[in-house]
């Protein structure tokens, strides 16, 4: 399942809680990928410009010429840079980016998303959620019927928000999309994960009451999983959703009217 590979960290931020997918993140070759993306996904490293070369890294980065050219092939890859002859490597326009890459997701979410940005995600959750919901009641195994019930007793058990309670909801939505028995949706699977990762980090320090509705929704979805009613299921995912959206959105102005604002305090 998805969960066994993601990397959860203690920190308060968001963007922490998010999957890495270049192994250790602390290596060399993770620091220079990861370096490299945020210059490009910042607009900091415009469109057409030259990515910075292993000798520009250099200054904060030791980097070999083998370490560097393994980033780089690795953000090719994502559509983030392209080679060109007699030209060098250069940031790739965002309509190349592999949005839906967890990678791409990550590093555009450390950035600071935008508001179209996050809709679209969600927009793409409202596709897939619900109808994954439906199929799940549908064509559940007994397995993993309890498997989505053990996740719900987890979320119900710990401390709204935190990083158990988090790993419980994603396991919670993860079996949602196993249960469906679609390969196609469970593709997408990374997208969904990697969105509601972010979005619950958001999220920290809410009470047991703030966190009571949602919970009682996520109890109403495993109920109609486990009386294979799929057209419940269905309804209250897709309400589950458009409520996170409505949620994610409050959080993420109230955290960018506190950055505006610490300068001017300080």
């Amino acid at each position: 399942m998805v969960i066994d590979r993601l990397r959860v960290s203690l920190a308060v931020a968001p963007e922490n809680l998010l999957p890495h997918s270049l192994g250790n993140p602390d290596s060399l070759f993770s620091q220079v990928a990861d370096h490299l993306a945020l210059l490009i996904v910042s607009g900091t490293v415009a469109t057409g410009e030259l990515v910075p070369n292993e000798d520009s890294i250099g200054e904060s980065l030791s980097v070999s010429r083998s370490v560097y050219r393994e980033a780089v092939k690795f953000l090719s890859a994502k559509g983030l840079v392209e080679a060109r002859p007699r030209s060098g490597t250069r940031a790739a326009p965002p309509s190349h980016w592999n949005l839906l890459d967890p990678d791409v997701l990550r590093w555009t979410f450390s950035v600071g998303a935008s508001d179209k940005f996050i809709r679209d995600l969600y927009e793409l959750r409202l596709f897939i959620e619900p109808n994954a919901a439906r199929l799940a009641a549908e064509r559940r195994t007994p397995q993993q019927a309890v498997a989505l019930r053990d996740a719900l007793t987890g979320m119900t058990a710990s401390v709204p928000y935190s990083d158990d309670n988090i790993r419980y909801d994603v396991v919670f939505h993860d079996t949602l999309l196993d249960a469906c028995g679609n390969d196609a949706i469970r593709c997408l699977r990374s997208v969904v994960m990697t969105t509601l990762m972010w979005s619950l980090g958001l999220q920290r320090g809410k009470s047991k009451e703030d966190y009571a509705s949602a919970l009682a929704m996520h109890r109403r979805v495993c109920e109609a999983v486990e009386i294979r009613d799929g057209a419940l299921a269905e309804s209250i995912t897709r309400a589950l959703v458009h409520d996170a959206l409505v949620e994610t959105m409050q959080k993420f102005h109230e955290r960018a009217a506190a950055r505006h604002l610490r300068p001017a305090a300080e």
